[in-house]
């Protein structure tokens, strides 16, 4: 198994918008392209604040698979297009990969 374990900081005063995406549109098409997601969690920084969250793959090729799946999605697609130029949610981000 493969595990993501994923950090976004947020961009001050995008809390809520990133909130409704990712459980109005990212949650969804985790689940319609079979990835599995725990979370959201949100932790406070110093200044400002992270979403958390956590994504499981069976091995590496169900990983690439699935997200490649998830990046062409007409969906995906357009809330990547309608974010092009305004203020993005996401003002930087880890991505720490765990395995067993």
């Amino acid at each position: 198994m493969i595990a993501e374990l994923r950090y976004y900081t947020i961009t001050p005063g995008h809390t809520e918008a990133l909130l409704d995406q990712f459980v109005g549109t990212s949650l969804p098409l985790f689940a319609k392209h079979g990835i599995t997601a725990h979370g959201p969690w949100l932790r406070r920084l110093t200044k400002g604040e992270q979403l958390v969250y956590v994504l499981e793959f069976a091995d590496e090729h169900d990983r690439e698979t699935r997200w490649t799946a998830f990046r062409e999605d007409p969906e995906w697609q357009a809330v990547v297009g309608a974010g092009r130029g305004q203020v993005p949610h996401i003002a930087g981000s880890e991505i720490v990969e765990l395995s067993r």
